[in-house]
């Protein structure tokens, strides 16, 4: 048997293995999580520090939608 480390984030409660790792195998698997997390019965706390802690990934710019000057609507009331 190997012991092969690595480290992985949950995603609905599932890890992804490597891919080197082979299909059809018998795996022991040991879970090591920090007591913090456990412990934390402040969920909606938890998620605003773990979206608060992204990095910056565009800016406002960015995400502005530009204003269309270019059409004129006309409502026939």
């Amino acid at each position: 048997m190997q012991a092969i480390e690595f480290e992985a984030t949950p995603f609905q409660h599932t890890i992804r293995v490597p891919n080197y790792i082979p299909d059809g195998g018998s795996l022991r698997v040991l879970l090591l999580v920090e007591d913090k997390i456990i412990n934390d019965s402040e969920a909606g706390k938890r998620w605003k520090n773990l979206l608060g802690s992204m990095p910056d990934v565009a800016s406002d710019e960015d995400f502005a939608r530009q204003l269309d000057y270019g059409r004129e609507q006309t409502w026939n009331v």
